[in-house]
């Protein structure tokens, strides 16, 4: 009994949403943060432009005055002859606390990862963030907008 349980909670939470809100996102700032140049600044160049054509196909402007950045992130781990890839994106959002309105924080208000040993490092950074964390971004903001 307890094995159909936990298959049916693990069935039912691998198509929730995730716990983060995507309502009423209008503008973000781009960046990609590969501080140790782990991969290839034409890779970087690549993944931002179609990430920015995306955000704007979605009416998400991609240059804002205000502190809201969404954030690409790839970091490479090497294990023994393996390359361990993680990948995220995130927003990094101002945010006002309920519990003090004057108080202004800087919040996580997305993040999704991805997590893989890769094959042909490149393209495998590159499916990941553009055709699995993007696209589900994109599912859920379609999906609350």
């Amino acid at each position: 009994m307890k094995k159909l349980i936990i298959l049916f909670l693990t069935f039912v939470y691998s198509f929730a949403l995730t716990p983060y809100s995507l309502e009423n996102i209008k503008e973000v700032n781009l960046k990609f943060l590969n501080k140790k140049e782990n991969i290839s600044k034409k890779l970087e160049e690549k993944i931002t432009k179609k990430v920015k054509e995306e955000l704007e196909k979605l009416g998400i402007k991609t240059n804002t005055q205000n502190y809201s950045n969404f954030i690409i992130k790839a970091k490479i781990v090497k294990i023994a002859d393996k390359q361990f890839v993680q990948t995220s994106i995130m927003i990094v959002e101002d945010i006002k606390p309920v519990r003090d309105e004057s108080l202004l924080t800087i919040a996580i208000t997305y993040k999704k990862d991805d997590s893989f040993i890769a094959e042909n490092l490149e393209v495998d950074i590159y499916e990941s963030i553009v055709d699995y964390l993007l696209e589900d971004f994109i599912e859920q903001y379609k999906a609350e907008n």
